[in-house]
């Protein structure tokens, strides 16, 4: 199956009016992408934009997605690695730091995340 498609499945995305929709228990049905977005993305694109991560994100991250290892958290086995369409973590390889998606939503000042990356970039 496609990544794209399994990424849907994940967050349980509903399609209706060439749109997708997160409509969850106890929250109000939102957009997520329009079907455009879709055809033009990755599944990069596609992931940061359900977790509601910009633009500067998305492309730090597409260039350097090399130095990082897609993860998730399983409670019996901690980290584990996955494919990227599966991921809720990044591990820098060369720091071990595990960023959280969540924490990079909270990162809201360009200059903030500029440094992050060069505190990144330093242990390459």
């Amino acid at each position: 199956m496609d990544e794209k498609k399994l990424l849907v499945e994940k967050y349980h995305l509903i399609h209706e009016n060439n749109a997708w929709y997160s409509d969850r228990e106890n929250s109000h049905k939102h957009l997520i992408f329009k079907d455009v977005f879709y055809e033009r993305n990755d599944v990069m694109g596609l992931l940061f934009r359900i977790n509601k991560l910009c633009s500067a994100k998305v492309k730090y991250f597409r260039a350097n997605i090399s130095k990082f290892e897609p993860m998730r958290y399983d409670f019996k086995n901690g980290f584990i690695s996955v494919p990227l369409w599966d991921a809720d973590f990044l591990k820098h390889r060369a720091s071990g730091f595990i960023l959280d998606f969540r924490y990079l939503q909270t990162i809201t000042v360009y200059k903030d995340f500029i440094a992050l990356c060069e505190e990144l970039e330093s242990y390459e």
